[in-house]
Formats: structure tokens, sequence, C-alpha cells
């Protein structure tokens, strides 16, 4: 990991590499990242994980991924999450098939207004 991350530092590329565990959250972060990817966070509990991982790395930004949605994207920043990550709920395979670009333009907003509905409640 810390080749991979001195590599993307000398091309100023920002790094998040994944981890699940508190053991490789601080491995990861003690190596240089930028950011820590939590994956697959849901599988951990979610929000309530993040949370209880911000005890002791209050420092380490988290970016939870994994069970982000509409429905819980608000609870895993309110718990501290840097940033999160979204896949198959932002961009369904359905529409990125038939080139529905519509969908994914709406989806992308209300994902949006959810992030910043989330940060105004944490004001």
């Amino acid at each position: 990991m810390a080749e991979v991350v001195a590599a993307a530092h000398a091309a100023s590329v920002a790094v998040l590499p994944g981890a699940l565990s508190p053991t490789e959250i601080f491995t990861a972060f003690q190596t240089g990242a930028d950011l820590v990817k939590v994956f697959p966070a849901q599988s951990m509990g979610g929000p309530d994980y993040i949370k209880a991982l911000r005890g002791p790395f209050p420092a380490i930004p988290l970016v939870p991924t994994g069970g982000v949605n509409l429905q819980t994207i608000g609870a895993f920043l309110k718990a501290g999450a840097a940033a999160v990550g979204v896949g198959g709920d932002l961009i369904p395979l359905s529409a990125l098939k038939t080139g529905d670009y519509a969908t994914i333009a709406g989806l992308a907003a209300r994902f949006l207004q959810a992030v910043k509905d989330a940060r105004l409640d944490l004001d």
C-alpha cells in the first residue's frame, strides 16, 4: 500500500485506499492516505460503525462506501464521514445501458441535495 500512496502523491493525485477494520484504517492513514475508504460500511453497521470509528480516529477522514443511498447518506455524514461513495444507487445499470442520462442526472441532483441537507443539519 505504501508504494501506491507514494506513487499517487508523486503524481499529485489524491489516494483513498480501502480498509474495513480499525487496524486497516489506521495503517492506511499512517502510510499517507488522503482519505480512507471504508468498505463495505453497511455490513459493519453503517453509520453507527463510522460514528464508532470517529472516537479513536478523529483526524482520519473516512469515506464510507457500500450501503450509501438516498435513505442513508444523511446518517453517514452526521456520523462523521468526510465524504461518501455511491455506486449503483447513483448510476443504475439499466440507465447506463440504455443511455438514460436524464435519470442519472436526476439521481445526481437528488444525492447532491441530500448532501446539502445533511450538511445544513450539522451546522
